[in-house]
């Protein structure tokens, strides 16, 4: 439907050592795909951002995110992991539903915002996250969540 979310994004059973490694990896896959210019800056505003507080919202889905510079539009990606990765200081449930939102930091440029609020909006609905947490289809994930993105 548009280079927001695409089939591309979405990357299952994932087998990466921690939390560090999966924001990495997305700073790095957005390199990849051709929506961030500099892996290290996008990986250092996510790291920010997590700093600035947890992007954990519990029920096993994690949101890290960033508005950089170091990213040429505007992107959602999703990963999961082959087991749960902690995410936070110890007292929240494992992740196993990464979203990364990537957006560019660009005055006036904000209209992809209300798409990113539609998947906030989806992501409180029960059924809607757990069949995201628990779906290993690639088909069904992206379904979900271009659902979420433009309805």
């Amino acid at each position: 439907m548009s280079e927001l979310f695409a089939k591309e994004h979405i990357k299952l059973n994932l087998d990466l050592k921690d939390k560090d490694a999966y924001l990495r990896y997305i700073a790095q896959l957005a390199l990849e795909l051709g929506i961030g210019k500099e892996a290290q800056g996008v990986y250092e505003g996510l790291v920010k951002r997590e700093n600035e507080f947890a992007t954990n919202l519990g029920g096993g889905i994690a949101i890290p995110h960033t508005k950089s510079e170091h990213i040429l539009k505007p992107a959602v990606l999703v990963l999961k992991p082959r087991r749960e990765v902690a995410w936070g200081d110890g007292g929240e449930e494992g992740v196993r539903v990464i979203i990364g939102i990537l957006s560019r930091n660009e005055q006036g440029g904000n209209a992809h915002l209300e798409l990113l609020a539609s998947l906030a909006r989806k992501l409180i609905d029960g059924v809607f996250k757990k069949i995201l947490v628990t779906s290993g289809s690639e088909e069904e994930i992206f379904f979900l969540v271009e659902q979420a993105l433009y309805s």
